[in-house]
This record gives C-alpha cells, structure tokens and sequence, in this order.
C-alpha cells in the first residue's frame, strides 16, 4: 500500500538516498546458526520446566514443554531463531516504521501504514485481550521467548540476522500488540482493497453501458462451494429468508462523480491496494478440499491446502509441531509472530483456509465545507479529525520531518481521507470492515487444542481479518465448511464505484458470525474451495464479486466427482494436477479461427499450430506446447484489450461478441480470425526475444520460473540472499497455478506457499513449504524444499515423537536451572 500525496512525491524524487549498510566484511558469520550443533543447552530463567526443541532433517522445529507457558516461550524462542528478521521487518512495516531502517524507499508504504491507523487498532485489540487471562499468558510467554533470543543477539552469543546487520538496525522488544499486528497484517495483505476506484475511472472513461457490456460473459464458469439445496436449507432454518432481516427489493446505489483528478490522486495513494477489479485474479488463489469417509480409502476424512500468496523468501508461513503431553499435540504452518496454527492438523482433528475473496471495503464521496475541516454526515457537519505523519525523509544523510512539508491524515466518520478536493468540496473516504478491535484472541490461539471440526471453526469465527474460507475435518467422521471474517451488510448492491456521502448508503452493519455461510458435509460427499463463491446468489445476495472463470475448483470437483474410494496419495495428485480447463476451452477456437487462414501464415506460424494440435492441454514444464499457448494467449489478451475479462476473449473467439475486437491501431472492427492471427504472429515475436530463435528450446521449464524475492532484493542486491529461480508447471487454469506473464518475461511471482495433505486415520502428514523452513540465507534449510515443492514432492511431518527423534538432524534443550543464578 502507498499514500504518498504529490507534494511527498516531489520530495522523495529530490531527496532519495540510499539506505546506510555496513560492507560485507563487516557482518561475521552466526556464531549461532538456526541449525545447532547436536546437542545444546541453554538456559532461562523464565522456564517452569525443561522444553526439548528437536528441528529434523527438514529444518521443522518440533517442541515439547511440560507446560503451556513454556511452550509458548519456547515457540517464541523457535520463531526468533528461524524467522526474527521477518516478524521485526513486519512490525516496522506495520507501525509505518520502516524508513527508520530502510530510508526514504519505505516512506509511501510507512505512509499507508500509518494512515490506515494499523498500530492503533492492534493496540485496541491487545488492550481487550490482556483482560483474559489464558490469552494474556499464552501472549505474554510468546513474546519473552522472542525477546530471550534477541536478548542473545544483543549480549553477542548469537548474532544478529544478516539484513539486521546490513540495515544496522537495533530492534525493541517483541511486544504482545505485535502478535496482534502479525494478523493485522495478513488481513491487510488479503483484505484491504479499493477495486471501485478502477471501476469509477472505467466508467469515467466509456461509459457504465461499456463496463458492463465488458463484463457480461465473467460469469460463463461459476463454482459454489455450498449447494444450492444445502444453501437455501440453511437460510430457512435460520429464519432468513422471510424474516426481519430479509430484503423484498436490493437498492441500486446511484452512480457519483468525483472527477478524474480526484480518482488519480486517490489511486496514487493506494498504489497496489487500488486493484484494478479486471487485473491478476490469481493474487488470491488458493485450494482446499476434502472429503468424508464414506469417500477415503482409509475410513476417515482426508484434507487438503495449498494456500497461495506472493512466492518469497523466507516463506510467508513457517512450519512448526508443538506440543504438551495431554493438552496439545499439534503441527502445521503458522503466520510467524503469532502463535497459533493456521494450516495444519492435531491427534484428532485437521483444517486448512483460502482467503474468502469478499467485497469488504466501500469508498464514499463525503462532502467538504468551504474551510475544508468539516464533512456533512447525517444532516450535519462534524469536523475531521487531523494527525500528524511521523515520517521523515532522508537529504544528505539528514532526516527531514514531514510535518515541515505541511502533511497530515486526515479521518471522516467513513475512515480515512485517501483524497481530497477542496475547490470542489469532495473527499474520498475508505471504509474496511476489518478495522473493528473487538477480536477473540482466546479463541485463536485455542484452534490448535480443538477436539472436534465445529471446534475448529468455532475458533475462526474470532476472526475479524482476514476473511476466510475455512475447512475443518475430525477423526470422528465430520467435516465442515465455514466462512469467517468481518462482511459488511450493505442492504443495497455492491456499489459499481463510488458511494454517495449524504448518509442513504451505508452499511446495516456487519453480517453475523453465526450467519456466516458455513455447511456439514455428507459423510460420502466432498468439499472444494478455490476462491470461489461460499453459495450461490440465489440463495444469499450478500455475497458477491465472484464473476471469475472458478477452473481450478471446476477441475478438483472432477477429479474428486469421479472417484469413490479416494487416498491421501490421490489428493496430492490432485493437488498438483496441472491439466488446463482455461486451455482446452481456448486453444480449440485459437486453431480453428487461425486454420481458417492457414494458406497466409508462414512456416513458423503453422508449425505452432501443429504443436498445439496434438498438445493434451497438460502445463508441464518439459513440453513446448504450453510455451506456445501462454505466449499466443497472453498476446491475444493484451493486443485485443482483455486482459482481466477472459469470459469476453473467449466470447469473442466464439464470435459470441462481434462487437469486443478492433484493430488496435484505427479502431475498425476485427474478424476473430484476423485477431487471433496476429495475436500468433506477435506472441511468437516477443517469444524470440525471450527464448532465442530455436523453437526446441521452447520448453515450458525455460519460460515459465518460479523467483522467491527477498523485500530488500531491491535495496540491497545481496548475492545469495534470494535462490536461483526454479522451473515450474500449471498455469491459471490449473489446481497446480503457476501464474504465466508470456510471452511477455517468464517469472511467476505468485502461487503454493505450503502444500499439506493430512489423512486422518494416521498421526503424519505430508507437507513441503518453499523455498525452505528457515529464513537464514546461510541456512541449509533455509531453500532445501525448494526443488521438492517444483517437482509436486513432500515431506512428511510427524506428531510421533519417536519417529521424530529418529529423523532429529539437531536438538536443543531449554533449561530452567539457571533461575536461582
């Protein structure tokens, strides 16, 4: 997210200078690496009881602490170890703290930061916290088992990650509202959105007629994850559908007009945050499916989640067994900086998430006085509240306040002021339903204890941020979906734009937890959710904005819907299927429309053609074919102007749109043909440039690699920091996403986080976490699972310790011996 007024702008544009780092003989190697030499000891005065922390062969620690307190201390100390760079950069990044360390680069995000309030809502929600006591023990043990590692750090016996010494930084204290601000985060990286800004600037430009002519055919592909049968039964039983709350007619709110200059600044501001609706759908994919034992093999539900997110390194999730004997034994992935598990299974029970993909933001035009310090809300003028930035800028090595540049946030009673027009008395304010301090902490950190699926997803329903999709298995044959998260009850359409100030348009409220589209699956049925609708609109019209081609829940659906006796090997098969639905619906109409001009095209061009005839629409990495096709497609889509809109490219190849092609230089109507000819000739042209002349070395794995960025690659360009990118499969069409940008470069920046697969009959599971567990780039583990995730392979993960003891690569014991020193 970037807030950056133009005056700021200027500013970075006169004053950039380079973050301060130390050279690199001045960074000496950890004297305490993440894998310690087998065994160790340390000591703490904090500790009740010893706790043995085995990391194994795949760098996952497993800890084991007679008590919950040391436990959590222990956890602590674990994360510190494998991930303190990442939960310190995040907290930075959180309280809009990071030009302190990384200079005037982090200015515009510290600004977003800073004016979505981040660090006063995690305060809030700590403040409520602390009032119970399992949550402010469980928090409060967390954070000094992060703090005894920094204090190693400080005192010298362990040293300081490498950015840490690059960016010489000297960090604070881990405190309890930075566990808070962990999920703050994640909810804002998933959540925090203002796709209407796009949707208002679209209009502005061709019309509401055009916007929605361009998007008629979005919805060619739908998938539900709740029948409709199920959906409607669930409704009626909650007395929905004629009850107060239900609704004869939904309101369709008026189109406003801020002006195009207020839209840009407002996208300016945002940056990233304002996507654009027909952009990358994939920034949110993600798969979970399960399936009932009356479909396993082995009697007992089997789950499976590969999350997807930004590919980076270190990974985003950390993979982590905790336990104590008879209160807790569980393993899976959690968000480093919080303790609780978000992926992942226990002795009885296993749960994934996707993210729910809602409309949970809105954006209002609230009208300005003269004075610009007052908004009209509800019939009368309340004035706007003002903060300072603390921001400064860097001139010369010299640190220099925004607050001399005159600047300030700005809040009306819809939230923040993301742009201003005083001459024209309007200010753009955005409302996030996230933004609410009342959260369950308790409950959150209580998932990984849970005895029963609805205990699972009673722990979720905590959540105010992020909105997920949720799914929940039990070695007691039950399995249920459940949606989770803060959804604003508008009472009236999802605006197409801007929302008008005077106070008709606003929200009822937010839709209940117990509300909240949730379903018990049939004991021989399945569950599949890829980002896709909860339920149908039909049976709840509060949920929409799910107009996308849904393949990859189309085509698990198949793959489940075809077999009766499912393995935990089939759901990885699954998993990693690479076959495209969005291929074999277009590569059809791309040949036909160019056969029927095969007598114009050259040699090159109908060789091509002859690949992708014979081509079984499977996205490997060792075939051509699928070169080929992303490289004409993606031509396709941008030459024709559809990128975002790929129900309308294919309508328009199926000659279903006959108005949607030109040519893209006079304008003039285009034949199908012609289009997808001249899409053939440019995608191979831009290929060439990036492959070489030589169709044969075509192949997928040369134009379609998985890089794993480091976020400070771009300041530092440390060698070694991030790993040599790696070939990978699947495309957007596939369960397995690979993200393609061909033909026009070949990185995929986007896909599985953390595969797992967990078959209840048994205590292992298989996982495998890119580039690796640990984020010490000098760590072993630290990319290990990285050519394993690219070949669809895993690791297991156990909870027995007796396996885990065999497959021990090193041990340290935590010892409370030392109190009385």
């Amino acid at each position: 997210m970037r807030v950056l007024p133009p005056l700021l702008a200027a500013a970075v544009l006169l004053a950039a200078s380079p973050v301060p780092v130390a050279s690199p003989e001045a960074a000496p190697r950890p004297a305490f690496p993440a894998r310690l030499a087998f065994p160790a000891r340390l000591a703490f005065q904090e500790l009740r009881g010893p706790v043995r922390i085995v990391t194994d062969r795949y760098g996952i620690p497993h800890i084991r602490a007679a008590n919950l307190p040391d436990l959590y201390f222990a956890w602590g100390f674990v994360t510190a170890r494998d991930r303190l760079w990442q939960i310190l950069s995040r907290r930075e990044a959180m309280r809009g703290r990071l030009w302190r360390w990384r200079g005037n680069r982090a200015v515009g995000d510290d600004a977003g930061a800073q004016l979505f309030e981040f660090d006063r809502l995690d305060a809030a929600i700590w403040d409520d916290a602390r009032r119970v006591p399992a949550a402010a023990e469980a928090i409060g043990r967390y954070c000094a088992g992060v703090n005894a590692y920094l204090a190693l750090c400080r005192r010298g016996a362990v040293a300081w990650p490498p950015e840490i010494r690059r960016l010489r930084g000297r960090p604070e204290d881990w405190a309890p509202r930075d566990v808070v601000g962990v999920m703050i985060a994640m909810g804002a990286a998933l959540d925090l959105a203002a796709p209407q800004l796009e949707e208002r600037r679209q209009i502005e430009r061709h019309g509401l007629d055009w916007l929605e002519r361009r998007h008629r055919f979005d919805d060619l592909w739908p998938y539900v994850t709740i029948p409709d049968h199920a959906a409607r039964g669930a409704r009626a039983a909650a007395g929905l559908c004629h009850g107060a709350r239900a609704e004869a007619a939904v309101a369709e709110p008026p189109l406003i007009d801020p002006g195009p200059r207020l839209l840009a600044s407002a996208r300016r501001a945002l940056g990233d945050a304002a996507l654009d609706p027909a952009g990358d759908l994939d920034r949110g994919a993600s798969n979970l499916f399960a399936v009932g034992p009356g479909r396993s093999a082995s009697g007992f539900p089997i789950l499976a989640n590969d999350p997807h997110l930004g590919l980076a390194t270190p990974s985003p999730l950390h993979l982590v067994h905790v336990t104590v004997p008879g209160v807790i034994d569980a393993a899976g992935a959690c968000v480093p900086g919080m303790p609780s598990i978000v992926v992942g299974r226990n002795a009885r029970c296993a749960w994934g998430t996707t993210s729910l993909n809602g409309s949970v933001t809105d954006v209002w035009a609230d009208s300005l006085s003269r004075d610009g310090h007052r908004v009209l809300w509800r019939g009368r003028w309340v004035p706007i509240r003002e903060e300072p930035f603390d921001l400064a800028y860097r001139v010369l090595g010299v640190p220099i306040p925004v607050g001399l540049l005159g600047q300030k946030r700005r809040y009306t009673p819809h939230g923040p002021v993301i742009a201003m027009d005083r001459r024209r008395g309007v200010a753009l304010s955005l409302r996030w339903a996230g933004d609410r301090p009342h959260v369950d902490v308790a409950r959150l950190l209580a998932i990984p204890r849970s005895s029963t699926a609805a205990e699972v997803c009673a722990g979720f329903r905590a959540l105010t941020t992020p909105t997920l999709n949720v799914v929940a298995a039990d070695r007691d044959g039950h399995v249920r979906y459940q949606t989770v998260g803060c959804v604003p009850w508008r009472g009236f359409r999802e605006p197409r734009g801007v929302l008008p100030g005077d106070g008709r348009w606003e929200w009822k409220g937010i839709i209940p937890a117990d509300e909240m589209p949730a379903w018990d699956v049939p004991r021989s049925g399945f569950v599949v959710n890829s980002n896709n609708a909860p339920r149908s609109a039909r049976a709840d019209d509060r949920f929409s904005g799910y107009d996308f081609a849904q393949d990859r829940a189309l085509r698990i659906d198949q793959r489940l819907r075809g077999d009766a006796s499912l393995t935990s090997a089939d759901m990885r098969s699954v998993q990693n299927d690479v076959d495209s639905r969005l291929a074999r619906r277009t590569v059809p109409l791309l040949l036909a429309c160019a056969d029927s001009l095969r007598g114009a095209l050259d040699p090159r061009l109908r060789a091509a053609l002859d690949t992708l005839r014979r081509w079984d629409f499977v996205a490997r990495r060792s075939r051509v074919a699928p070169t080929l096709w992303r490289g004409w497609y993606g031509a396709y889509l941008r030459r024709s102007n559809f990128e975002g809109v790929p129900g309308l490219a294919w309508a328009a190849l199926a000659g279903r749109a006959p108005d949607a092609l030109a040519e893209p230089r006079s304008g003039r109507p285009e034949r199908p043909a012609v289009a997808a000819v001249e899409a053939l000739r440019l995608g191979l042209a831009e290929l060439k440039k990036l492959l070489g002349a030589d169709p044969t070395r075509c192949v997928y794995g040369r134009a379609h690699r998985a890089r794993f960025r480091h976020d400070l690659g771009r300041d530092l360009r440390v060698p070694g920091w991030e790993p040599a990118p790696v070939p990978v499969d699947g495309d957007l069409g596939t369960p397995c996403v690979g993200s393609s940008r061909l033909p026009w470069n070949r990185w995929v920046g986007h896909g599985p986080v953390l595969r797992m697969v967990v078959d209840l009959v048994s205590d292992s599971c298989f996982v495998v976490l890119p580039p690796g567990n640990s984020g010490d780039p000098a760590s072993p583990h630290a990319r290990d699972m990285l050519a394993l995730w690219a070949a669809h392979g895993t690791v297991p993960l156990h909870l027995s310790w007796a396996r885990i003891e065999r497959l021990g690569e090193s041990a340290l014991e935590l010892d409370p011996a030392a109190r009385g020193r």
